[in-house]
């Protein structure tokens, strides 16, 4: 059987969360939050996707409620696809819509204080994008191995 490890991004203009799916996608699993640096951080990024194992590229998108992309959405994509462009890894861009509350809601049920939540919010967010993802590629029975959606 084929495996396929995703990388999960939720890019913003202060903070970048991390979260990776393990080869078989059936777990996803937070990483780290590292400030957001611009080149310096596609640089450090592309690494740590080789580092990993990364075999593809989540990217969450800032949706509105109704669903048009927000004012930050044209930096997520060109963030995405720079970060495509130095990996040569295929990139998928997630709607990241209401992933915060959702991650926040799994922090505090995990007993992760208010003060330390703040803290890793991003990355439990691109972990929230990525387990979406899983349920989404199962329930249309994509293989494993494949990068389509």
């Amino acid at each position: 059987m084929a495996h396929m490890r995703w990388m999960g991004l939720d890019h913003g203009t202060k903070n970048i969360g991390i979260a990776f799916t393990d080869d078989l996608e059936i777990l996803a699993s937070p990483f780290e939050v590292w400030p957001n640096q611009g080149e310096a951080s596609l640089a450090r990024l592309a690494r740590l996707a080789k580092e990993e194992g990364a075999q593809a590229l989540l990217v969450g998108l800032p949706l509105h409620k109704d669903g048009a992309e927000s004012a930050t959405a044209p930096l997520a994509r060109k963030f995405g696809e720079a970060l495509r462009d130095r990996t040569g890894l295929p990139l998928v861009f997630w709607d990241e819509r209401l992933t915060s509350v959702e991650a926040e809601r799994l922090l505090a049920a995990r007993g992760v204080k208010a003060k330390d939540r703040k803290a890793r919010l991003d990355a439990a967010a691109a972990a929230v994008m990525l387990a979406d993802l899983i349920e989404t590629r199962r329930a249309k029975g994509r293989a494993v191995g494949s990068a389509e959606v």
